[in-house]
């Protein structure tokens, strides 16, 4: 199993969106929206290996934020 970083996030928002984004962007106001989660949680657990929940990406919001729920020890994966 990978670990999922801050870059991990970016490149998947990016894939996702197509759009520029970093550690600090929130990816809602930058037009992510619940089927894109839905796309990245999928593209993550290709990558990876891991299943994110996708409560992670609504209470992070950012990349750095979603990165930093991932890794938490209630993050439920």
């Amino acid at each position: 199993m990978n670990e999922i970083t801050t870059t991990t996030i970016i490149d998947c928002v990016r894939e996702i969106s197509d759009k520029e984004v970093a550690e600090d962007t929130d990816i809602f106001a930058a037009g992510f929206d619940s089927l894109a989660v839905l796309r990245c949680r999928a593209l993550l657990k290709e990558w990876t290996g891991v299943k994110v929940p996708g409560h992670v990406f609504f209470g992070g919001r950012t990349p750095a934020g979603i990165a930093n729920l991932i890794g938490a020890d209630d993050a439920g994966r």
